[in-house]
């Protein structure tokens, strides 16, 4: 059954000490979800892990709810922002250097807490609707900046339409390291995998790049 609960707005820490508060609950609560799941976790666990009390964790988060969100914002935006970094400082290298630094960044976001990311992706999709707005405003930048990328380079690539083929390089990708890291995190380390994800885009985006370049030379 999906559950439809609101979270409630939290207060905003503001002075250094309250932002260090904060964080110290937000560390313990991805330390205590992933030891022991969702359902079994209470705000008494969190507060003892982050050596705070109860009522100084009630003033900032209502509720497990709205811990669960908060640290599922923080989660996706800190992966994103990770994987954005590494594709913009190799945006003007080969492709498939490119595409190497696409496949690392990626695995090694999702390797840093599998346990965690699966206790999100489980759980907190179902709570707020500002977190799953959140993730519809990530995954249309994401369709974005691989569209510009796959637009520019066009001419290197098997690529015939950059808009479609931007939507399935994100999807596919999106798609194949979430399952991977909800039901098989052990795979994430494995080099296999890394090497075949690869393959699967070099094989998309390269593989017919030189026959099309051929064709591009002849008509010229």
């Amino acid at each position: 059954m999906t559950r439809t609960t609101r979270v409630q707005a939290r207060k905003k820490p503001l002075q250094e000490r309250s932002k260090q508060t904060v964080g110290a609950i937000l560390a313990a609560a991805a330390h205590v979800f992933a030891e022991r799941g969702y359902a079994n976790t209470t705000t008494n666990h969190i507060a003892e892990q982050a050596g705070v009390s109860i009522g100084s964790l009630y003033q900032y988060f209502p509720s497990k709810d709205a811990i669960l969100v908060a640290l599922a914002e923080q989660h996706v935006e800190n992966a994103f922002a990770a994987v954005l970094e590494e594709v913009r400082e190799k945006r003007d290298r080969p492709a498939r250097e490119l595409l190497h630094a696409l496949v690392d960044a990626l695995l090694r976001a999702h390797q840093k807490d599998p346990r965690l990311h699966r206790v999100i992706f489980e759980e907190a999709h179902l709570l707020d609707q500002s977190f799953r707005r959140r993730l519809e405003e990530l995954d249309a930048r994401a369709l974005s900046l691989a569209r510009d990328i796959l637009e520019e380079r066009c001419n290197e690539l098997a690529v015939d339409n950059p808009e479609m083929a931007s939507f399935v390089v994100v999807h596919v990708l999106e798609g194949v390291t979430h399952t991977t890291v909800i039901h098989h995190p052990e795979i994430l380390t494995q080099p296999g995998f890394r090497r075949e994800l690869f393959r699967l885009l070099e094989s998309y985006l390269l593989g017919a790049s030189e026959k099309k370049a051929t064709k591009l030379r002849k008509a010229g």
